[in-house]
């Protein structure tokens, strides 16, 4: 072989080399870049799912926000109002509530032993103060009298707490069921059983 030949068979070596190192080279860098788009496809549809997300929660926010008016951007007329609004709504259901324990059969009768049994305490509390009274005044030592006024106080007491203690076990169960039964009305219910109810204590007066 002449020394042109081997000269052109390097020459043609090197070239092949080169050609499979470039096409190498090329095959790294498409692997790098499907790598890289991959990446950025799931980071974008990160991206926008969390966009998506976002505006939700903002949305949700102002929707709230039109709906509840702030009390601070209210008129002094319109807080007014509103509490007069509130106010009279209270008054309904509390009428509506009182007519429908009425209604309830031996409501009145507990309600009376509740507040017979205060009053009694009540009074036994004052005659024991008075008693207590009268011996620092009058300067009396008598034992019978402070013993008639601890007596008196014991009483009191007992016929207070009593007087809690029976309005708790008879009269707020019927209390309570009231409530649940005009919680579920509406104002405008509420309101006709108000005016039938006058109507009716009306045509009893009426009658008599």
């Amino acid at each position: 072989m002449s020394l042109l030949d081997t000269i052109k068979a390097a020459r043609e070596e090197a070239e092949e080399a080169g050609s499979l190192l470039t096409q190498t080279k090329k095959s790294d860098a498409g692997a790098k870049d499907d790598a890289a788009n991959e990446e950025a496809v799931q980071t974008g549809f990160s991206k926008r799912s969390a966009a998506r997300a976002k505006p939700a929660r903002e949305a949700a926010g102002s929707v709230r926000t039109a709906n509840a008016k702030d009390s601070s951007s209210m008129s002094k007329e319109e807080r007014k109002a509103a509490r007069n609004a509130r106010r009279s709504e209270q008054d309904v259901a509390y009428d509506a509530t009182q007519i429908v324990l009425d209604q309830q059969p031996g409501y009145k009768t507990a309600r009376r032993i509740s507040w017979g049994t205060m009053i009694v305490g009540m009074v036994f509390a004052i005659a024991s103060f008075l008693i207590m009274q009268y011996m620092q005044r009058g300067g009396t030592a008598s034992e019978s009298l402070a013993a008639l006024s601890i007596g008196l106080m014991v009483l009191a007491y007992v016929s207070i707490i009593g007087s809690f203690v029976y309005d708790y076990i008879k009269v707020r169960p019927m209390r309570k069921k009231a409530e649940e039964t005009t919680s579920g009305m509406t104002q405008k219910r509420m309101k006709r059983m108000i005016a039938e109810n006058e109507a009716r204590k009306a045509e009893e007066k009426s009658s008599k």
